[in-house]
């Protein structure tokens, strides 16, 4: 009875310390932090990362959790977490642009890296955020990854040249943008307006059957079907304001463009 009490704990310790967790990271599970690392934040307290309630659900990020990490103002300028919890990502032509959502109380660059691909590239790219106290959705083109997969991901939430003081960042909806069904050549013939809009958006495209509105992180909140048409007016005055993706389906398939609902 020992042995199988103790066959039983040590299955369940290598669970928790190798758990593999799903794009996009929408820390929503319990304990998700602790799939990532903290490091060059002044000693990495424990207390200066970790998940934290969305200081902002009102808008277009409307997710119960996300992850708060405090950047102390003696930390390292590349003071980040990294995380290789999330399986192998593998960047293809149709699958290689990153997307990150921060709530930042500065500008500063943001940073995602890419690492442990077999080829041992390491690739990092700065996108400044240009807001402060709402959430901002930053976007990482990883072109140089494609044809490659990477097991590792790092993200900083303030990356200056020289450190001269700390802040408060939230990151929240780490994944890839064909995640949530946006990366679509076609989208751009896709004609939406009034865009922004608060009650109703007409959306033009040819002979489409169905009308599918996703929030950023993929989640469905409208679906209407119809005979086909070339037009259709849809409500929106019952979602949330943010950002959201249209996908509209077809004879000869889907394709899929953005609006902002205010």
């Amino acid at each position: 009875m020992k042995t199988l009490f103790t066959f039983l704990l040590v299955a369940l310790l290598s669970m928790g310390l190798y758990a593999q967790y799903e794009l996009p990271m929408d820390f929503e599970t319990p304990e998700e932090d602790t799939a990532w690392t903290q490091f060059a934040n002044a000693g990495d307290a424990p207390e200066n990362f970790g998940l934290a309630d969305n200081p902002d659900n009102s808008g277009f990020n409307t997710s119960s959790k996300c992850l708060k990490f405090v950047v102390l103002d003696n930390a390292d300028p590349w003071a980040g977490a990294f995380s290789n919890a999330y399986g192998d990502m593998e960047f293809t032509e149709d699958n290689h642009i990153m997307e990150m959502m921060v709530h930042k109380d500065k500008i500063s660059n943001c940073a995602l890296k890419i690492e442990g691909s077999e080829t041992g590239d390491v690739l990092e790219l700065k996108v400044p955020n240009t807001k402060t106290g709402e959430w901002e959705l930053l976007t990482f083109d990883f072109s140089d990854a494609v044809g490659h997969t990477y097991p590792t991901l790092v993200f900083f939430p303030d990356f200056p040249d020289s450190r001269t003081d700390g802040g408060t960042a939230y990151i929240d909806n780490i994944g890839f943008q064909s995640s949530v069904n946006v990366e679509n050549k076609e989208a751009a013939s896709i004609n939406i307006y009034p865009n922004p809009a608060t009650d109703l958006v007409t959306v033009n495209y040819p002979e489409m059957n169905r009308v599918v509105i996703s929030n950023v992180i993929g989640q469905q909140v409208k679906s209407l079907e119809f005979d086909r048409v070339n037009q259709k007016m849809v409500n929106v005055s019952d979602i949330k304001a943010g950002i959201y993706f249209v996908t509209l389906e077809t004879a000869g398939g889907t394709v899929t463009s953005k609006f902002v609902k205010r």
